[in-house]
């Protein structure tokens, strides 16, 4: 696969993440992106940054988690592919989750008003 059809595809899939109606579609690209390995780490974490649904961000955190687990398993077997320089964030703190389920809670609770 040339560079310009692996970016044709991690766009496609890296927008399908972000702006599918259907969850299950949204996962679908995303499991389909981890399967790219470290190039594809970029744009799992926008989509962890755009996305509202807390499973989404969960299921991209999961794919990047699986996709450094398969590094470094690689890693030990070809000391040259080390690609220990690039930090990625993928950890949520105890105080942003609770944050993030508040706001959900509050516009649950706003949609039950206002319906």
């Amino acid at each position: 696969m040339s560079d310009d059809d692996r970016m044709t595809l991690f766009f496609e899939l890296k927008e399908k993440a972000k702006w599918s109606s259907d969850p299950e579609e949204k996962k679908a690209a995303i499991k389909e992106l981890s399967t790219h390995g470290e190039n594809a780490i970029s744009e799992l974490q926008e989509i962890m940054s755009i996305t509202a649904y807390e499973d989404i961000r969960n299921a991209c955190a999961e794919a990047i988690k699986s996709m450094r687990a398969r590094g470094k398993v690689e890693t030990n077997e070809t000391p040259s592919t080390n690609n220990s320089n690039s930090p990625v964030h993928v950890t949520t703190t105890a105080k942003d989750q609770k944050k993030k389920k508040s706001k959900t809670k509050l516009k649950a609770r706003e949609r039950a008003e206002s319906g």
